[in-house]
């Protein structure tokens, strides 16, 4: 006899939505429905970025790849809006998804249902700005068994002392479903990104500011093959800033971590060195650009066969076309350790586009395609020499605001990854619905 099922909390469709990933061995997939933000509203970045990437644009490229692959409207953010005061919020959902494992024959179809709770708190005191965001999820599978609950938390405080002296210190927890396809074995995991950072700058004139900061990074995930798992780092790093008061910014930084992989069999312990520009262009009331473009050299003095160094960076676009029609696109590429074998590495090539129509006052269509090439490099003494990557996503999001305090909403997802190792292929079809109660 089944048991019954209390579910998961999905946010309202983000039609902007989801892609699936494979980072390692690994699949990474959105909790049901889409976990995130409105399709109509912007994404935006947490408050730190991993260490693997610098702080720069804050658009959904330049999160981690895990991240921003399978989930790239967080259900929390840090971000500060035009709301202060405690608010709260519940979801729920249900998922139809034909190949919830994603593999390539065998596939298992299953309905994945969840509740979730949220609550969120900002207030500006003065200089002073506090954001706090935390939400409590749920989920269950109706023929896997593999439940599970996460606990996602953002909290910032920007501060400013006087004319000269401002920055942010932020803590950032996510957890999402993390899905182990490798050909040859299939399971339901859970990944967790930790992210802790303080960063101020001190004013040189009207334009320009010196940047210091440190953060410190932790990933852990129940499969051991998932991408950067089971990685703790701690950096430091220094920069300058051109601010002007057009609003457009830039800025330059160096950064020093020093990290270890706990899941290691042989190789621990890791350096890396990053250099990278940020900017931000505003060319209209409608228009914003971001960019980041770094080079990050990684180094294990144990196992020199794992070091690797390159270009690492991404690009976004904002654009509000007109009152009714946005569109979003973006370019991220990163590169990220490979612990299988004896040596190698990954390299991550994406991008996306996503139009959103806000038909009436009340309901927002929105799609969204994602495509992801993923190689792996320098690979040695493991399955994966060779191999090779695509990913391809399609996304359909509606969502109708039937209240000023609750939402509906339904989203139709394709998924699909080619390989150069067949085992690897798998088609995904994916039918989510939800409601969302703000007050």
């Amino acid at each position: 006899m089944k048991k019954p099922s209390i579910r998961p909390v999905l946010s309202v469709v983000a039609a902007a939505c989801l892609l699936p990933a494979v980072h390692a061995q690994t699949t990474l997939q959105s909790p049901p429905g889409g976990l995130g933000q409105s399709a109509a509203q912007p994404a935006g970045q947490a408050a730190g970025t991993p260490m693997t990437q610098s702080m720069g644009t804050p658009m959904t490229v330049d999160m981690s790849p895990a991240q921003a692959i399978s989930q790239p409207y967080s259900p929390v953010s840090s971000a500060a809006d035009q709301r202060e005061g405690l608010q709260f919020r519940a979801r729920a959902g249900v998922e139809r998804d034909d190949n919830v494992l994603r593999t390539n024959g065998g596939e298992i179809s299953d309905t994945i249902t969840g509740l979730g709770v949220g609550l969120r708190y900002q207030k500006r005191l003065s200089q002073q700005e506090i954001v706090l965001d935390a939400e409590y999820d749920r989920y269950d599978f109706d023929e896997l068994g593999t439940d599970y609950n996460t606990f996602n938390y953002a909290a910032a405080w920007r501060f400013r002392f006087g004319d000269r002296i401002d920055g942010t210190a932020s803590a950032d927890r996510r957890q999402f479903r993390d899905v182990t396809s490798n050909g040859l074995a299939a399971a339901i995991n859970r990944r967790t990104e930790r992210n802790e950072l303080v960063e101020g700058g001190y004013r040189l004139g009207a334009s320009w500011r010196v940047l210091a900061g440190l953060q410190h990074n932790k990933t852990r995930s129940t499969d051991p093959t998932a991408f950067e798992s089971n990685l703790t780092q701690t950096s430091g790093r220094v920069g300058l800033a051109f601010e002007p008061a057009t609003g457009s910014t830039a800025a330059v930084r160096y950064r020093r971590g020093n990290g270890e992989y706990d899941n290691a069999p042989v190789v621990t312990d890791f350096d890396d060195n990053e250099i990278d520009v940020t900017a931000r262009w505003v060319l209209s009331p409608r228009t914003t650009v971001e960019g980041r473009l770094g080079w990050l050299e990684r180094e294990h003095d144990a196992a020199p066969t794992r070091d690797f160094d390159g270009l690492v960076g991404s690009a976004a676009v904002s654009w509000a076309i007109t009152a009714k029609t946005s569109l979003t696109a973006g370019y991220a590429r990163e590169l990220g350790s490979y612990l299988g074998g004896t040596g190698g590495h990954q390299e991550s090539d994406r991008f996306f586009i996503g139009p959103v129509w806000r038909a009436t006052e009340l309901i927002t269509v929105s799609l969204r395609y994602d495509h992801e090439n993923r190689r792996f490099e320098d690979v040695t003494g493991s399955a994966d020499v060779g191999r090779e990557d695509k990913f391809n996503v399609g996304t359909l999001g509606v969502e109708w605001a039937i209240r000023r305090t609750i939402s509906l909403g339904a989203q139709y997802r394709i998924e699909r990854r080619s390989s150069n190792l067949p085992a690897f292929d798998y088609r995904a079809n994916v039918i989510g619905l939800t409601a969302k109660l703000t007050i």
